[in-house]
């Protein structure tokens, strides 16, 4: 978002704006996928700031805004706790859990959505031997996002044999990735992929920034995917990963490899998976369940962090957003028909219908401080009157479930909690598996034997 910070305070930029949306109206013929992103973009943040005025006016050309603009995000976040959507109730979904090995694989995966940013960084303890085996840089124009390539010499899930190899994609970067980011209008998929149900083909629109990605990535990735299975035999899983616009692009590539009219004929014992964390939500479909109807999938999940803004991120989401802020000061709305009221036992703001869904089972962390249970003797905690633990609940929710939620946070969409909440939930995996001193290399072994 420093892009935005910079760049929106300005009313000379947001009339540039304005000014590239007329532009645009003219130039029917471009068909160049960067220029066409960077006029979506355009038109999406003339469309938003219109409504925002009341908050840029207040920011001024001289030093840094990020501070002014983070009290207003902080302001949003408080106005949306007067509803009841903005977290996760406790009546809302059921409990999720998993098997030790799909824990083992889930933080696997996130390691490699973290790893794809910086080769380099410390990330913290890694589950299984994870070895890099290839790396490839971004295009300049942000239409070919970094992609890394590892593999993982076992995956301890029952019914999967031989190596896996994580394919991760990079998510927003640049300032070339915030371009694709807004440009979100819906775009035939069938370019990349194509679905039948009951002989007739299902109509699946895309968010046109992150289907261009993909569809410059795929030719790449399908090159790479095929030197990797051919070298090494023992293959027999890929993952796909990323996170933010990095797990929507690696969605549609996923979808492309799963629905591929002639599948590649060295990726027919291949077991697909996809593992994507913070992603923002890219099909006009809902397709979950049609994937998992295919016999060659494994995992298919979508983890997201409570309150994390950008998984529920489409267009007329965005505007509500506006709107909610500007209900705060008494100003008019400008996207919704009504305002909701804040008052009696009814709290709910009318957000409008999603345009895009996300693809897997969607799999809310949800992070909260309980008081510590007494230890007789400790004098240590029974003065500590004042301490908390914290602990991490994981909650399925259903597509319908998350569409209501009124989720306006950023910080939990860093990468860093994300990693910090996959880490917590494979300990308590662990914690609560039998027996309860049972290793992963013995249970390797177990699986193996």
């Amino acid at each position: 978002m420093a892009w935005l910070r910079k760049a929106l305070p300005r009313r000379s930029v947001r009339a540039s704006a304005q000014s590239a949306v007329s532009m645009s109206n003219s130039m029917p013929g471009c068909n160049v996928a960067s220029a066409q992103a960077s006029i979506a973009a355009c038109a999406a943040v003339a469309d938003l700031t219109a409504g925002l005025d009341f908050v840029f006016d207040r920011l001024g050309d001289e030093g840094e805004p990020g501070d002014e603009l983070q009290y207003h995000l902080d302001q949003l976040c408080q106005q949306a706790d007067q509803y009841t959507e903005c977290s996760l109730q406790q009546i809302v979904g059921e409990k999720w859990s998993c098997s030790p090995g799909t824990g083992e694989l889930i933080r696997a995966a996130c390691q490699c959505a973290v790893m794809v940013y910086d080769q380099t960084q410390p990330i913290g303890v890694k589950g299984f031997d994870i070895e890099p085996v290839l790396h490839r840089s971004p295009s300049s124009m942000g239409t070919v996002k970094a992609c890394s390539m590892w593999k993982i010499p076992f995956t301890p899930i029952p019914g999967w044999s031989g190596k896996t190899l994580v394919v991760s994609i990079r998510g927003t970067a640049t300032m070339m990735d915030h371009m694709v980011n807004m440009n979100g209008k819906p775009k035939d998929a069938s370019t990349i992929f194509q679905i039948q149900s009951k002989g007739e083909l299902v109509n699946v629109q895309s968010h046109a920034g992150f289907l261009g990605c993909a569809q410059e990535m795929i030719p790449i990735i399908t090159t790479d995917i095929r030197e990797q299975l051919l070298a090494d035999e023992k293959i027999r899983n890929v993952v796909f990963t990323g996170h933010s616009a990095g797990g929507a692009v690696a969605s549609l590539v996923f979808l492309h490899f799963l629905f591929q009219q002639s599948p590649n004929p060295w990726m027919t014992n291949c077991k697909l998976s996809l593992i994507s964390f913070g992603s923002p939500p890219v099909t006009s479909t809902g397709l979950t369940d049609i994937c998992k109807g295919r016999s060659n999938v494994g995992v298919l999940l979508s983890m997201v962090n409570e309150y994390d803004m950008v998984s529920r991120a489409d267009g007329p989401y965005l505007q509500s957003l506006v709107d909610l802020y500007r209900s705060r000061i008494g100003l008019p709305l400008l996207f919704s028909s009504s305002a909701a009221t804040a008052d009696g036992d009814s709290k709910a703001w009318p957000l409008p219908l999603p345009t895009f869904q996300l693809l897997g089972d969607i799999v809310v962390l949800k992070l909260r401080f309980v008081d510590p249970p007494s230890v007789l003797g400790d004098d240590a905690l029974s003065q500590a009157s004042t301490l908390v633990m914290p602990t991490l609940n994981a909650i399925t929710v259903t597509p319908q479930e998350f569409a209501k939620l009124l989720f306006c946070d950023i910080a939990t969409h860093r990468r860093k909690a994300y990693i910090e909440r996959v880490e917590m939930l494979t300990a308590q995996i662990w914690d609560s598996s039998e027996p309860s001193n049972a290793s992963l290399g013995e249970l390797m072994a177990v699986l193996e034997s």
